[in-house]
């Protein structure tokens, strides 16, 4: 009786101690295969001519939309994009924009920049903005970039 106890006693040691190592072994770290980062390539920009005159108001129609102004382009651009960003109750938000088609233009207006949230077609404001900034990303016909950033009080 003395050596089956004994018996059931070691297999339980044993059960317990290979439980350890294989908990031990499962929690090391793994091995990663080696990760590459693309590098992005470093885009020049040439400076904005002084020519270009940026607006940013407040509409006079829309409730909570502002009105983007580019004049004095000359149509020496091809594409705009914008990134407007603004605090809204102590939460930074933002309206970006894909590259928009300006080719041959000497102005761009966008008049529909809502400082809200929309959802099936229920759009709810932010209010209290007060200042945006901006941030104009140009593209020229030879594929050059030149940027544009300011703030503006409302």
């Amino acid at each position: 009786m003395k050596k089956k106890n004994f018996l059931i006693v070691c297999a339980v040691i044993g059960v317990i101690v290979v439980g350890i190592v294989g908990l031990k072994v499962l929690s090391w770290p793994k091995k990663q295969a080696p990760t590459f980062v693309e590098e992005t390539p470093v885009v020049e920009l040439e400076p904005l001519a002084t020519s270009v005159v940026v607006a940013v108001t407040k509409s006079k129609t829309k409730d909570n939309t502002l009105v983007l102004s580019i004049f004095g382009l000359q149509s020496k651009h091809t594409a705009v994009a914008y990134e407007l960003s603004y605090d809204s109750q102590g939460i930074t938000q933002g309206v970006t924009s894909k590259p928009i088609d300006i080719a041959g233009k000497d102005s761009f207006v966008r008049d529909d920049i809502y400082m809200g949230t929309c959802s099936k077609n229920i759009c709810r404001p932010h209010p209290g903005v007060e200042k945006v900034s901006l941030v104009l990303e140009f593209t020229s016909a030879s594929g050059k970039k030149s940027q544009f950033s300011k703030d503006f009080d409302l």
